[in-house]
């Protein structure tokens, strides 16, 4: 019960039902749901194959224990937008924001190759599929990357830690069509 207090005394969450979800690539929920927090995406590095295998949304205040100094760990890294040759080349190596939000639906969903929800679904935002690219030594979960994502200003250093890349369809054991080869993959997060 420690989070859960912890948020209510910080007065982010009043009411414990419903569930939570990531917006990632933005520092602000829908209108119909509730911010947490807001933070920084990281993971793993690219290239390195221990650590976890999914993104976090770490938050803007971290809370500390006096140091531990083991000498055996892991590392959490900072997330950029490895967006080449696109519409999104402005966000090339740019720290990539995250938003946890609450809704009082209790189930989310997130829909691969779509930009619409299902009937009776509520959208909460559409976007791209993304993950880590394909030779990289370290796997990610896929991820429903907001179409209109943002940055941190003066964050486009290429630190190349956990990094953020666009899904493109591979034909063949994948049915095309209704799939088109290469294209790059939608996404949509809903809430029921």
């Amino acid at each position: 019960m420690f989070v859960l207090e912890s948020l209510e005394y910080y007065g982010r969450i009043k009411d414990p039902g419903g569930t939570t979800f990531v917006r990632w690539g933005r520092t602000s929920c829908s209108p119909t749901s509730e911010l947490v927090y807001d933070g920084y995406a990281g993971g793993g590095s690219h290239a390195e194959t221990g650590a976890g295998t999914n993104y976090l949304c770490l938050p803007k205040e971290p809370e500390w224990t006096p140091e531990q100094s083991p000498s055996l760990v892991g590392y959490v890294h900072g997330a950029e937008y490895e967006t080449h040759g696109s519409i999104w080349d402005s966000l090339r190596n740019h720290n990539v924001p995250c938003a946890v939000c609450r809704t009082n639906s209790t189930n989310v969903l997130m829909i691969p190759a779509k930009q619409t929800c299902l009937t009776v679904w509520i959208q909460k935002y559409s976007g791209f599929l993304m993950s880590e690219k394909n030779i990289h030594v370290s796997s990610k979960e896929f991820i429903c990357m907001d179409e209109t994502p943002e940055t941190f200003t003066g964050t486009q250093d290429n630190l190349n830690g956990a990094l953020f890349y666009f899904l493109k369809t591979v034909c063949g054991s994948l049915p095309c069509p209704p799939y088109i080869n290469d294209r790059e993959l939608t996404c949509v997060v809903c809430t029921k």
